[in-house]
Order: C-alpha cells, then structure tokens, then sequence
C-alpha cells in the first residue's frame, strides 16, 4: 500500500519566483516588441517626408506618397553605440510616364544616405 499511495502523489506546483520571473519576461518581451513598432513607425514617417522634400528639390513626383523597407540590421553609430539602421526604397517619376527607384538610409533617426536614380542633365538649374 505504501507504493500506492507514492503513485498518486501531484507533481509539486511551481514556485512563486518561477511565476513571478515568467511575467516579467513576458511583460519585458511585449514591452520590447511595442518599442520597436513605435520606433519603426517614427523611421518609415522620416523617411517618407526625407524622400517627398528630395523629390521635391529635384523637381520630380513622388509616387504613391510612401516607402518600402528594403533592409534592416544592427550597425555602430559614431560613437560607437548600436542602433538599427534602416534602408527604404520609393518610386518616383521624371514625367509622370516613367517609374525610377530612390534610396534613403537611415541610422536610429540619422540620414546616412539618399539616392534618386537621376543623371546630372535630368537635375534641375
């Protein structure tokens, strides 16, 4: 009888640190996932009104008003501290007929490139 009654002992519960551990990982982890939607949000609306002023300068029309990330990784600023840069494409048009890519880099918040797909005599005087 002594076997028994050992089978059908309960597994012991978890303890309350273990618990207490588990939600804040979770809390930390959602709270990680929300600040890097806030701040891709704050990326792609910089770029979008860095890639509309560029266009605007070159004379030339912005199409469809907005951008695509095209690349994303981790890379040094100049003081050395890691922020993510970002690469974003758009279209934009010389006549209204045709369709050219432009490029803006950005690293955290900081323009590190932009290329619109011109030659020198397409540039207005």
């Amino acid at each position: 009888m002594h076997e028994r009654s050992r089978a059908r002992e309960l597994p012991p519960a978890p303890s309350l640190a273990m618990t207490d551990s588990m939600d804040i990982l979770l809390f930390a982890a959602l709270i990680a996932a929300v600040a890097f939607w806030w701040t891709s949000s704050r990326s792609r609306e910089k770029a979008v009104a860095l890639s509309r002023n560029a266009c605007e300068r070159c004379q030339v029309q912005l199409l469809d008003g907005t951008v695509t990330l095209n690349k994303m990784r981790l890379q040094r600023n100049d003081r050395g501290h890691i922020n993510i840069a970002r690469w974003y494409t758009f279209e934009f048009s010389t006549s209204g007929i045709d369709r050219r890519q432009g490029l803006v880099g950005l690293l955290g918040n900081t323009l590190t490139s932009m290329h619109l797909d011109l030659d020198v005599e397409e540039l207005p005087n």
